[in-house]
């Protein structure tokens, strides 16, 4: 059932996206949320690599989505029209909770978020105004799923020396200081079976094991829907992770969020890590009884 839902959710949402582009300015507000493009300079400088911002305000029950929805859902996303010699990083997202698309679990947001994509400006860079069109797409979903595309334009100016936005410069510092470290000292494999991969997780020693632990696939490797049954194993945990039924071309490796109640690593406050751990295929071997 749940494999006939998603290519019917996924296919009414691209018909239901406006075929008319909104008028440029900086702030829309969409169907169960209000989008607004800032800026983390005012002012940039030549070679200068800086943050363009989609703040989005979620009315009460409405959901947005991260770089990888899961069963559901399109991830928010900023396409900037740049002059020549700019060039542009990935996507920046926080990272997610589990959010509900109907019956479904997927990968999202409920809360104010701020999602953001690096630009370099090039060298030399005259002085001057520089106003970059940005198209911003986004789907927002309560009971039902709201697309959102809207022409957003955002006016900056250029000299020889920068200046920050003094009002979006902190967000910003906070969505990137937010971004999970790469998990270190567990000792963690991968086995992957006919519909599942098994993860094991053991710590470190003296390290308290996060509680309520759940895995996010960066890459949807892992089906997002079904409960994750984490379960005490040694000294460490133990999970079978359900294989999404539409994976990545790559499957050699784990890779995605680590979440949990307390930290992940010691002496520092880490409830979510980042993880890519080479699986071991064994289909040969049998799925452990529970």
């Amino acid at each position: 059932m749940i494999k006939i839902i998603f290519p019917i959710i996924f296919f009414c949402c691209l018909l239901a996206l406006p075929g008319r582009a909104q008028p440029a300015s900086c702030i829309f507000n969409g169907k169960g949320v209000r989008v607004q493009l800032v800026s983390d300079a005012a002012k940039i400088q030549a070679g200068q690599t800086f943050h363009l911002g989609l703040w989005l305000q979620h009315e009460p029950g409405y959901h947005t989505y991260w770089q990888n929805p899961g069963l559901a859902g399109i991830a928010t996303n900023l396409k900037p029209e740049l002059p020549p010699g700019f060039t542009t990083g990935a996507m920046i997202y926080p990272p997610p909770d589990k959010v509900k698309m109907a019956s479904l679990n997927v990968h999202g947001f409920g809360r104010d978020i701020l999602v953001a994509l690096p630009i370099t400006a090039p060298s030399p860079l005259p002085p001057g105004d520089l106003t970059i069109p940005v198209q911003a797409s986004w789907m927002c979903c309560q009971r039902t799923c709201n697309p959102g595309l809207a022409q957003l334009s955002i006016r900056l100016a250029t000299g020889e020396k920068s200046t920050p936005d003094a009002a979006w410069l902190p967000k910003l510092q906070a969505l990137l200081a937010a971004q999970p470290p790469v998990i270190s000292g567990w000792t963690l494999k991968a086995t992957r079976f006919e519909k599942e991969i098994e993860l094991m997780a053991e710590p470190p020693p003296d390290l308290p094991l996060p509680e309520g632990p759940q895995f996010f696939s960066s890459d949807n490797l892992i089906c997002s829907h079904p409960l994750q049954d984490w379960q005490k194993s040694g000294t460490g945990y133990r999970v079978r992770l359900s294989l999404s039924e539409f994976p990545p071309d790559d499957q050699s490796h784990l890779r995605g969020l680590l979440f949990g109640k307390g930290s992940w690593l010691p002496k520092q406050n880490a409830p979510y890590c980042s993880i890519a751990v080479p699986v071991k295929n064994d289909s040969a071997a049998s799925p452990a009884t529970r």
